[in-house]
């Protein structure tokens, strides 16, 4: 059964503080405040008397004993019963000095978790769960772990550029899952309230300040995570039912509040790919979000090493509106003058961490005021690239700068080494410009874009049934995908059509000459000559048989002809005929006949 704070106050407070395992005695404390919550590194503040105006010494400040990097250890009770409530590391401290011979030594201790804060960290995780990623990224940092299993595995999963404790954060929200840190110790686990409250506070006999509010626009009958499945070509959904109630505390329901102005779906979306099953998870993660937001406040009682994030506390005469288990959130100690207040936070903040404007690193590195999205260029100039970069000179309208432009690199559907695709715009087009890490210093032609001022070569039209390139110069490359026929045209018009609907094959320039592959053969057509010449032979084969006809003359000359039939062979002239030699003429048959 949960007694009150003040049964457990029995005799006078003690404070203990150790510097790397050693009891410091007669510190002369002034004030010592330890604060703990869910998603943060626990915390804690020593206020010491230090320093001599006359001899200008400080008896701790002076010393090694919380000199940066000193373990610390913070316990407390009153009479003779003593508990843990802080481990951690200082990392700061400082000298305050007021008035005359008034001055104090101020530490400040972390966790040794801390050091998951600090710097900015890149990973590419493969066919890991969450589970896993977690459990590692605190090991790497020394620290013992202590995490949730999770079941979906990533193909990859990549971490850019934030630091760790953040990352962590990040992945355990979407898991629905809290971060709490004691001694070095990351748990990472979801959300329990199915015990028994730790401590009993009464408005009236030990509970000093008590401050809540129930807000029903953040409960939601139902949450929906929404990706894009590229294979399907739809869009793949998860699906969370109503929140539900984590700890016994009032008697408003969430279904009840949902009513009031919640939608029948709260969307969550992502343009990128996600399998169904984390889909789930992450709706499921809102409503647990919205399941800790039911109710939040605070509250003051007697202090107690009990209170810790998630335990319980149960409060009653404030209403039946509040009554009943708090979770508890957060929890700041304070002792000072030989009392001790523990202030008490339940209810989280329904907002999700990666929307603190720190977690992902500023626009452009910080390096300068970076620039969000797109933006319109006008290309002024295609060479003379002062680094010989291979980039285009491009004035952005909008910011009516007094230089003539700015160098821009160009996307290239292809680019390598001395080969790729090669397509330059138009002095004068406009163009859709990005910037590498937002940097404005540092654009990217994206591509180029037509207008009412640009117009394309064809007409925009829904059965989109062309395709085409066409250059300045009005060379083109047309492809026709209802008939399923692509054409090369010059300016003068020479042209080469693969035609798949007439299943042929046309080669056709601008004098009138043409060579057309069907299904009927190959058709060679001139208005003008014809002329076959060889380095070679020169041969002419069918299966059937060859005609050869003019209109005017058939000359053959060379320097040895012969013509040889297999059965008949017929020389026949309409008018004349003559065969002559100059010298011997031989006519020889089984039988000659002549006239």
């Amino acid at each position: 059964m949960a007694t009150s704070p003040t049964v457990d106050a029995d005799g006078v407070l003690n404070v203990t503080i150790s510097s790397n395992k050693k009891v410091l005695k007669n510190l002369p404390l002034m004030t010592v405040t330890v604060r703990r919550a869910f998603n943060r590194i626990p915390w804690a503040e020593l206020v010491i008397q230090d320093g001599d105006m006359t001899t200008g010494k400080f008896e701790y400040a002076d010393t090694s004993v919380f000199e940066p990097g000193a373990v610390v250890t913070i316990s407390a009770g009153f009479g003779s019963d003593s508990a843990q409530i802080f481990s951690g590391v200082v990392v700061r401290y400082g000298v305050r000095i007021e008035g005359q011979n008034e001055s104090r030594l101020v530490v400040e201790c972390r966790d040794t978790a801390t050091k998951m804060t600090v710097g900015r960290n890149n990973a590419n995780y493969v066919q890991k769960t969450d589970s896993d990623i977690l459990t590692a990224l605190i090991g790497a940092h020394g620290l013992t772990a202590n995490v949730a299993s999770t079941t979906q595995q990533h193909d990859e999963l990549v971490q850019y550029y934030c630091n760790d404790w953040d990352f962590l954060l990040a992945r355990a929200e979407v898991n629905g899952m809290l971060v709490n840190v004691d001694a070095g110790t990351v748990n990472v686990q979801p959300p329990k309230a199915d015990g028994d409250a730790v401590l009993t506070v009464t408005w009236g006999s030990n509970l000093y300040e008590f401050d809540a509010e129930i807000d029903a626009r953040l409960q939601f009958k139902s949450a929906q995570a929404v990706a894009w499945n590229p294979a399907q070509q739809q869009i793949v959904m998860g699906e969370a039912a109503a929140p539900g109630t984590l700890n016994a505390q009032g008697n408003l329901k969430p279904a009840a509040l949902a009513d009031v102005a919640g939608p029948e779906v709260m969307r969550l979306q992502t343009a990128t790919t996600q399998e169904q099953s984390a889909l789930t998870t992450w709706a499921k993660a809102l409503q647990v979000k919205a399941t800790l937001a039911r109710i939040r406040g605070r509250l003051r009682c007697q202090g107690n090493a009990l209170v810790i994030p998630g335990a319980l506390v149960a409060v009653s005469g404030v209403g039946l509106r509040f009554q009943g288990s708090v979770f508890v959130s957060a929890v700041e100690h304070t002792m000072a003058g030989g009392q001790w207040f523990a202030d008490v936070e339940f209810g989280l903040d329904p907002r999700w961490h990666m929307m603190r404007d720190d977690v992902a690193a500023p626009l452009a590195s910080g390096l300068l005021p970076g620039v969000g999205g797109l933006q319109i260029g006008v290309v002024k100039k295609l060479d003379g690239d002062p680094q010989n970069a291979q980039r285009i000179q491009v004035a952005l309208p909008v910011m009516q700068a007094q230089t003539e432009g700015i160098w821009a690199r160009l996307v290239q559907g292809y680019a390598s080494n001395t080969f790729g695709m090669f397509f330059l715009p138009e002095v004068g087009d406009e163009v859709i410009v990005g910037y590498l890490n937002d940097d404005p210093s540092h654009p990217v032609v994206l591509g180029s874009l037509y207008s009412a001022g640009h117009t394309p070569p064809y007409a925009i039209e829904a059965p989109n049934d062309t395709k085409a390139i066409v250059t300045r110069a009005q060379h083109k490359i047309e492809f026709n995908e209802k008939d399923k026929i692509v054409t090369i045209t010059t300016p003068g018009n020479n042209k080469v059509v693969l035609d798949d609907k007439d299943k042929s094959i046309l080669v056709q320039d601008q004098n009138g000459n043409s060579v057309k592959l069907s299904g009927s053969g190959i058709a060679l057509d001139s208005p003008y000559d014809i002329t076959a010449n060889a380095k070679g032979n020169i041969q002419l084969k069918a299966a059937a048989s060859i005609e050869i006809s003019a209109q005017a003359d058939i000359k053959a000359n060379a320097i040895n002809i012969g013509c040889e039939a297999q059965a008949g062979f017929t020389g026949k002239g309409a008018a004349t005929a003559e065969l002559s030699a100059s010298g011997q003429t031989t006519v020889r048959g089984g039988v000659v006949m002549i006239n």
